[in-house]
């Protein structure tokens, strides 16, 4: 009888990695939510390579960026005074 391997990693990944790259509202709660996602996503690829793990890595890079480019944006704005 085989085992189940658990694939719980791989959900933790996309759930966080999905609450950082909507996140943009906060950006640091956002990056932080991501960068879990990333290492969740690690983690999981390193056991038994996952899809899930996959697109959490995904997200969570696509976060981590999209989330440090709001905060760019937002902060030439506010210097610029508009």
């Amino acid at each position: 009888m085989r085992s189940k391997e658990s694939n719980g990693f791989g959900v933790t990944s996309l759930v966080t990695s999905i609450v950082g790259f909507v996140g943009f509202i906060m950006p640091y709660i956002a990056i932080a939510f991501s960068i879990v996602g990333i290492v969740f996503a690690v983690l999981q690829n390193k056991r038994r390579p996952s899809g899930l793990a996959t697109s959490g890595l995904v997200l969570g890079i696509l976060g981590v960026i999209g989330n440090l480019f709001w905060l760019l944006i937002v902060g030439v704005l506010l210097a610029a005074g508009i």
